[in-house]
């Protein structure tokens, strides 16, 4: 996200309640940096030096990050820093514990880019059954390729097709409502939402092996974590239809890429679909780039100017809440601070 972003929406919305504000503002090159910074380990998922941030970020009362890290001797070493804000669904690149110890809320922006991402994983679908991104390639070197208009070359129409929504939280939720515009039929599992949620929505709730045998289509919505991590192995993968598509918009560990290569070499699945890898950039030498029945994108699918715009205006919304004496509605540690002295933020700071 540009600077320039973040300050438009920040003067727009503290403009009545905050006397001469002062933004500062740094830029970093965009490389993503999965480990831990050996200078902070509670911190993941990060673009910039942390030490370089450190030494420059000493007098502010509020910091804001996309990607950039906000360390513990960031917030311990800022006498005067009140709030932290991140925008992102998950503040991974903030350490919580560290500005929870100081009493400083971290506000972050849940579902920012949910639209994007729903809408994005629509167009993977879509390009990668009916050969879309294949037929273009192909163009550009000069093949028609008129074999795709042999219907066994050529992929199904969406309708009447059954859609598998794995992880039915923002991103799931909104997938099924666009894929029910196409006349999908869609099913979900989380063990985390209700029956009577996904029944409400006309989504019927079913568990993994189900889904996997049931679906044309999979789509998958989850978080990395240790209970998520290669959540769809070889196992898993030979139990969808043989005419089944796969596809990924949430983190690459959620898939063993050696057993989605495998199976679609043999041809046990249609096609695949992925914008999240295991190692990104993706490794030019990654058996994957080798497949003719498989969509790849660099990780791009909640990158639209609508999601910067809405998680700028997200965090600005309560930043102006904490300095009114207002509960933030998207704040990390909120729960923790109850127990601390309450928030002391005056607009004269």
């Amino acid at each position: 996200m540009l600077p320039s972003v973040f300050e438009r929406y920040l003067r727009e919305t503290l403009s009545d309640v905050v006397e001469d504000l002062e933004i500062r503002s740094l830029e970093w090159p965009f490389e993503i940096r999965k480990e831990p910074t050996p200078l902070d380990p509670e911190i993941t998922e990060y673009a910039g030096s942390p030490e370089e941030l450190e030494r420059l970020v000493r007098d502010e009362d509020v910091i804001l990050v996309h990607l950039a890290p906000v360390t513990r001797g960031m917030i311990e070493g800022n006498e005067n820093l009140k709030i932290v804000g991140c925008a992102r669904g998950g503040p991974v690149n903030v350490n919580i514990s560290a500005a929870t110890g100081r009493g400083i809320p971290v506000l972050f922006t849940p579902g920012r880019n949910a639209e994007a991402v729903a809408e994005y994983t629509m167009g993977l679908i879509i390009a990668e059954s009916r050969n879309i991104v294949r037929a273009g390639a192909a163009l550009k070197e000069g093949i028609w390729r008129a074999d795709y208009y042999r219907y066994d070359l050529s992929g199904p129409e969406l309708s009447g097709k059954t859609l598998g929504v794995i992880g039915y939280g923002a991103v799931g939720l909104l997938v099924g409502e666009l894929a029910k515009g196409f006349g999908m039929k869609v099913v979900a599992y989380d063990p985390y939402v209700p029956e009577e949620e996904m029944r409400r929505r006309g989504v019927e709730k079913m568990d993994l092996e189900d889904l996997l045998r049931s679906s044309d289509i999979v789509t998958i919505h989850v978080r990395l974590t240790p209970e998520t991590r290669n959540l769809i192995g070889e196992r898993e993968l030979s139990l969808m239809k043989p005419d089944a598509y796969l596809v990924n918009t949430s983190r690459g560990g959620v898939v063993d890429e050696t057993a989605l290569y495998n199976a679609l070499k043999a041809k046990k699945l249609k096609g695949a679909a992925l914008d999240v890898f295991e190692k990104e950039p993706l490794p030019r030498e990654s058996p994957l780039l080798t497949l003719d029945n498989i969509t790849i994108t660099p990780h791009i699918a909640g990158a639209s100017t609508s999601a910067a715009h809405r998680a700028a205006q997200m965090l600005s919304n309560d930043i102006k809440s904490i300095i009114t004496g207002k509960t933030p509605q998207f704040c990390k540690n909120w729960n923790e601070l109850r127990s601390k002295e309450k928030v002391n933020f005056s607009s004269k700071d």
